[in-house]
């Protein structure tokens, strides 16, 4: 590059564009309906899970008796077409840069972080972003236990 020449870098427009998680989930159970399955559906999920988890080295993935609780509610039926959508939204922190986004409010029927109601019936819950839910999870390290909130 030219010294004179000037480096623009864009900025992502897609950070949002994230439920490939759900898609191989609609692969997996289509393929199950029409009795031609290729992976359980409960192997789907460990694979988006625990594997996940164990692969980047942080205590997350699996559910356990006294472990912090992150679920996440899916509705089958919705499993559908509708996870092709396309869709961009106004990111305020970024001038109001439009970004692509895949909501599948009537799929994910609730988030829990940290065993606390995150999202629910399409609306973040009041206290997302005002208190925290959950933590930042360092590879090779044991997450601290977090207390429970009332």
């Amino acid at each position: 590059m030219e010294p004179s020449q000037s480096l623009h870098v864009a900025p992502q427009r897609n950070t949002a564009f994230y439920n490939s998680g759900l898609r191989l989930l609609r692969h997996v159970h289509n393929a199950e309906k029409q009795g031609t399955p290729f992976l359980w559906i409960e192997r789907a999920v460990h694979r988006l899970t625990g594997e996940l988890g164990s692969w980047y080295g942080i205590d997350a993935g699996t559910l356990r008796e006294g472990d912090r609780a992150d679920i996440v509610v899916i509705n089958p039926d919705k499993l559908d077409e509708s996870l092709d959508a396309y869709a961009e939204h106004p990111v305020e922190s970024y001038s109001g840069l439009s970004r692509m986004v895949n909501r599948n409010d009537d799929t994910v029927g609730a988030v829990l972080v940290s065993g606390q109601l995150a999202f629910s019936a399409g609306k973040a819950a009041p206290a997302l972003g005002k208190q925290r839910f959950g933590q930042f999870l360092r590879a090779g390290r044991p997450s601290r236990k977090l207390t429970p909130t009332a």
